[in-house]
This record gives structure tokens, C-alpha cells and sequence, in this order.
């Protein structure tokens, strides 16, 4: 065996604000870096809680809370070592529940004038501390991974630390960090992408590799800044997956499982509203839906119609089963544009997951929007881009057995070809041994 093949990996910090769980709904980065070393990965994040990972071993806090009480008082500390847990204490339980409730309002509000503010916060309050750079030392990583977020305070961290390291950079775009299509006629929205853009912008420029989630991605990074990036998705491991053919139910079971935000409630009741009518002379097909939290009463008042069900949350594993039990597949993003634009460049990691189960994926949303764009041009899915068209291509797949068969197999053969793990993580983890080397 050669000298190459014993050498380490690089040691990489990765900058993020979510901490890394492997409970928890966001999986991304862990995933990803599933195939790396947990020894030579290193994290700091910005977000309460504690971490719970088998990817990395260590941990940087820098806490939110901390960081307000410090405009205040200068001597509070704002950057914390801490380990892998199963458990919280009934402080950071409480303090977890504080900033989820944040949050929480934040999103439901569609608070520009909040998200400005904690950037504020975090422009007046303390983070730049020996903790942090005594961290920074100590882990001395060969190169550093950069997600680019939609908060201007995580360019700012980030950047310092690019700074600090001389290290290369390799970024992760995932979102639409840089243009102005989400604002709408917000003023503050406005504000906070002109200040978001500039951020962006530089940490772009300080990318010598930059990942993008999706081709729609890679092609507006190319025109605005002239910079060539590659595909990072969520990956599938298909050595012990194979395509099974599926027999359908009947009548058929539609399911959708995720979140009800930026406006993919109504997208669902829309979807729901069409069941009950195809439904009205004898149940043809059955639409659940899978979510945490309490929709509007609106929404649940929807979803008693015929065939339709609410069913709240669910664990991952059982959650599993039902989407393997189920025919079709639903991803549903609003088609109100002011909705949309906030998931214009974005990619979901369930769609990844639709395809892994091999079945038909049902996706209504616009044609502007990134996933759509791409399930569109990989036929990979049965696409509707206007809510007039629901109910008819509802109606054709109820009356069409074999098109919900050859889409799920399309589904399957989609994820294959184009997120195979043995490919994705392997020029992942070959990209960062290559700018190590530099």
C-alpha cells in the first residue's frame, strides 16, 4: 500500500450557524461530511444547543444570547468549548426554547425588520474574542468550509477567520444570498440584501472552490461573478438500493412531509382542495401530510375534505416507511412570487430522498424556482406550474396507473445518475485533498 493512501485527511473547520445533531431535520453538512474523518473535522456555530454527531468531535459555541448581553456587558463571554451530548441541561433547554421562539416569530412574521436587527446585534456585540482565536489556533486547519448564509454576521465571522487562517476556502452555496428578488417592496429588506450582498460578494471572491446546490446555481454564479463552481447535493448511497418496482395502492396514497413556510400551506391546500373534488363520487386517492407544529385553522379546515388528513409529526424512521408505502410524492412550493423568490436557488434535501424511494414525485411550484427547473429538464417528476392545473393532472394519474410507475422509476434513475454518494462525496473529498496540497 502506497505512502499516499496512509496519508490524513485534511483537517477542515467547517463555520456554520446550525450545530451539527444527528437527530435533528437538518442533516446537510453532516451528511456531507459523512465521509470524512471525525478526528480532523472541527466546527464553530452560532446557534443554541449542543452537539450530537458521529462526523465531528470538535466544537466551537458562540452563543446568540451571549453575544446581545455583551452590548451591555463587555465581559460576558460569548464563545464557549463544548462536546457531543445526548442530553441538555435545563439551562440550555431554556435556552433553546428562547431562540427557537425568536425564531420562530421571525418566520411566521416574515420579519425583515427582525433578521436586520439581530444582524445589528451582532455588528454592536462581542465575538471577536481570545476564545475564539485560541480555537482557531488550536485546530490549525488545512482548509476551511464556508457555507454562505443569508445573515450578514456569518460573512463577517467568516470572513475573520479567513483572514486570521490564510488558509484555503472552500464555500457551499445553497440559497440566493445575492440578489434582490426576494425584497418585494420591503424597505428593510432592501437594506439588509444591499448589506447581505456585499458579504456574500467577498466571500464568493474568497472561495478558491466553490460548491453550489443546484445547476440553476452554477449558471447565475458563472454570469453575475464570473466564477465556475460544482455540484454539492445531498448525497445517496445506492450499493445496497436498488430500483423495486411498486405495486400501487388503492386508491392511491399521496404524501407530503416538511415544512408549511413561505407559503407552502396554501400550495397544499390547493392540492388538498383538488383531492376533495376528484374525490366527491368515490375516493380515488388520499393526500396526508406530514408536519410539526399547528397549521392554521384554515388549513386543517382543508384538510378534512374528502380523502385529506393532517397528520402532524413524525419520527424519521416511521416517516421512512410511509414514503415507501406511498405511490406519489408531493413538493409543493408556492407559486406566489413573493413566496417563491425566498426558495429561488435553494434545494431541498427531501426531493434527494423521493428519489432514493423510487417514486413518483408530484411538484408544483414554479418553473423559476431552482428544483423545478431541474426536475423539469431531468423529466424527473410530474411538474405543475399552475394551480388551475392541479385537479387535471391529479385526475390523470388516478386514471393512469403505469405513468405513476414510469415516474417513480424516472425518480430513482434521476437520483442515480446524478447523486450517486461513490461520486458526490468522492469529488468532495478529492477537491478539498487537492486545495490542502497548495
Amino acid at each position: 500500500m502506497s505512502n499516499a493512501e496512509h496519508k490524513p485527511l485534511p483537517k477542515v473547520l467547517s463555520i456554520n450557524i446550525n450545530v451539527w445533531r444527528d437527530d435533528s431535520a437538518i442533516r446537510t453538512l453532516p451528511e456531507i461530511f459523512s465521509c470524512w474523518d471525525n478526528k480532523r473535522l472541527a466546527q464553530i456555530y452560532t446557534r443554541a444547543g449542543l452537539p450530537s454527531t458521529k462526523v465531528c468531535d470538535e466544537f466551537l459555541r458562540i452563543n446568540e444570547n451571549a453575544v446581545i448581553k455583551s452590548i451591555f456587558k463587555r465581559s460576558t463571554k460569548t464563545a464557549t468549548r463544548v462536546y457531543n451530548t445526548d442530553t441538555l441541561s435545563e439551562s440550555e433547554s431554556k435556552e433553546l426554547k428562547e431562540e427557537q421562539k425568536r425564531y420562530k416569530y421571525a418566520a411566521r412574521h416574515h420579519s425583515w425588520f427582525m433578521t436586520l436587527c439581530r444582524d445589528i446585534v451582532w455588528l454592536l456585540g462581542k465575538w471577536k474574542t481570545k476564545e475564539l482565536d485560541e480555537y482557531i489556533d488550536k485546530v490549525n486547519p488545512d482548509v476551511l468550509f464556508v457555507p454562505i448564509y443569508p445573515v450578514v454576521y456569518m460573512a463577517r465571522l467568516q470572513k475573520y477567520i479567513i483572514n486570521r487562517t490564510r488558509k484555503p476556502v472552500v464555500g457551499f452555496l445553497a440559497d440566493d444570498n445575492f440578489s434582490y428578488k426576494i425584497c418585494g417592496k420591503n424597505p428593510f429588506a432592501y437594506l439588509h440584501r444591499f448589506w447581505l450582498r456585499k458579504g456574500s460578494i467577498e466571500l464568493i471572491k474568497s472561495c478558491d472552490k466553490l460548491f453550489v446546490i443546484a445547476p440553476k446555481t452554477q449558471e447565475e454564479c458563472k454570469v453575475l461573478f464570473g466564477k465556475d463552481s460544482e455540484l454539492l447535493t445531498k448525497a445517496i448511497d445506492f450499493s445496497e438500493v436498488s430500483y423495486t418496482p411498486h405495486k400501487e395502492n388503492i386508491p392511491l396514497k399521496m404524501v407530503y412531509a416538511g415544512k408549511l413556510i413561505i407559503g407552502r400551506d396554501k400550495a397544499l391546500m390547493k392540492i388538498a382542495e383538488a383531492v376533495a373534488k376528484i374525490n366527491a363520487m368515490g375516493v380515488k386517492i388520499t393526500f396526508d401530510v406530514y408536519a410539526a407544529g399547528c397549521p392554521a385553522d384554515k388549513f386543517l379546515t382543508v384538510f378534512k375534505g374528502t380523502g385529506c388528513s393532517f397528520k402532524g409529526c413524525v419520527d424519521k424512521e416511521a416517516l421512512d416507511k410511509i414514503q415507501q408505502d406511498a405511490d406519489i410524492l408531493v413538493f409543493a412550493e408556492s407559486l406566489d412570487k413573493r413566496h417563491y423568490n425566498a426558495a429561488r436557488l435553494s434545494f431541498s434535501t427531501k426531493i434527494t430522498e423521493y428519489f432514493k424511494n423510487g417514486r413518483c414525485i408530484l411538484a408544483l411550484g414554479s418553473k423559476e424556482i431552482a428544483p423545478v427547473d431541474y426536475l423539469i429538464k431531468e423529466d424527473a417528476a410530474v411538474v405543475i406550474t399552475d394551480y388551475n392545473d392541479i385537479e387535471d393532472k391529479l385526475t390523470e394519474l388516478c386514471s393512469k396507473p403505469e405513468l405513476v410507475a414510469e415516474y417513480g422509476k424516472k425518480a430513482f434513475e434521476c437520483g442515480k445518475k446524478n447523486h450517486d454518494a461513490k461520486n458526490v462525496l468522492g469529488n468532495f473529498k478529492k477537491t478539498i485533498c487537492n486545495l490542502a496540497e497548495i
